[in-house]
């Protein structure tokens, strides 16, 4: 079998298509700007000033390695439950609420879509009532204020969506970080040159860039302080072509969405119709034996990311709808890389694997 030189999925590559010289898209962006995920949560954790008898209500269902910061500062948690369908579970949060003392409530947008009116207004009168709501952005892509934000703080991680580092931090703050770089900024960089070669002119071997990745992600979560966002991070996301590669990336979904519903072994999460204003990462399904399915799909270089693997964590086994999700969501990459006789390429083959 050949290699296909165009994975689906995978770390990003550099491509000059993504940029228009004219944009600005940081232009009169009222945020703190800070390198990543990781630094905005420790600039959120620092702000709200929790005290040690009070508590932060977390989501069941969440990447683990958010809690980093959490367990560095000795934060009380408490986790509330996620409903099969991603939904945040009010009974479980209101129960919470009315037993401990809670100062604040971490929610995530998962994928890149609202939660329902319902849970937003909901949320919405915790915070009239003196809660404080940490909105998880990370999985949409955006530059301003988006329509349904209603979190007191709101962030996000631009290397979800480009080969660049950085994070926005909405709230009623304004501050500037000085900047580190360190070993992580050597070995990434180094790391999406490496890709782009291998991509776009066939050079090198894939053990060289991933190697290169894997060790800048340790280097990653080993930063102590808040880093503030670099300037040629700054100048890459100014220079971005938002609306261009949010068009593609809607374009891919709804063509995913629409072969997929057809297939009786798919569970689709988040309809078509649920697309406003925001920019999803990725298109997820629920199906059975997921990393099967994960692990044959690799033979045809298509790399579907788990999010996320709760099963090793101590609080998973308390929430049984979190760690069926865990096992069964897949995540189809619909990014700017890819056109339509990408999407076939996967669909062909995603469906060629189900039925085996």
């Amino acid at each position: 079998m050949g290699r296909r030189i165009k994975p689906i999925g995978g770390e990003f590559w550099c491509d000059n298509k993504i940029f228009n010289n004219s944009a600005d898209n940081l232009n009169k962006t009222e945020a703190v700007l800070l390198n990543g995920g990781q630094s905005s949560i420790e600039f959120i954790l620092q702000d709200i000033k929790l005290r040690e008898n009070e508590h932060i209500l977390m989501p069941s269902y969440l990447c683990p390695t958010i809690l980093y910061k959490f367990k560095k500062y000795n934060i009380n948690i408490l986790f509330y439950e996620i409903n099969g369908d991603l939904s945040i579970n009010i009974e479980s949060v209101s129960r919470l609420i009315e037993k401990f003392n809670i100062k604040a409530l971490f929610f995530i947008n998962y994928f890149g879509f609202y939660h329902n009116n319902m849970t937003i207004e909901y949320l919405r009168n915790l915070r009239n009532n003196g809660l404080i709501l940490i909105e998880d952005a990370v999985q949409m892509l955006w530059f301003k204020r988006l329509n349904k934000f209603i979190g007191d703080y709101i962030f996000n991680s631009y290397r979800k969506f480009f080969p660049v580092d950085g994070s926005l931090v909405l709230c009623n703050k304004t501050f500037k970080f000085n900047t580190i770089k360190d070993e992580y900024y050597s070995l990434i960089n180094q790391a999406r040159i490496n890709k782009t070669k291998y991509i776009e002119n066939n050079i090198g071997e894939e053990e060289e860039f991933l190697g290169k990745f894997s060790e800048a992600e340790r280097w990653y979560y080993k930063r102590k302080t808040i880093n503030g966002m670099d300037a040629e991070s700054k100048q890459f996301l100014r220079s971005v072509n938002y609306p261009w590669i949010k068009d593609q990336r809607l374009i891919n979904y709804n063509y995913l969405y629409d072969n997929l519903y057809k297939l009786n072994k798919v569970r689709l999460l988040f309809h078509k119709d649920q697309i406003e204003d925001n920019v999803p990462l990725v298109l997820p399904v629920l199906i059975n034996n997921r990393d099967f399915v994960r692990e044959e799909l690799r033979k045809h270089n298509i790399y579907c990311p788990v999010h996320w693997d709760i099963t090793e964590e101590s609080w998973a086994v308390n929430f049984p709808k979190s760690l069926e999700l865990s096992k069964s969501l897949l995540s189809i990459p619909m990014d700017w890389r890819y056109d339509k006789e990408d999407m076939n390429y996967f669909l062909g083959k995603f469906s060629s694997v189900l039925v085996e």
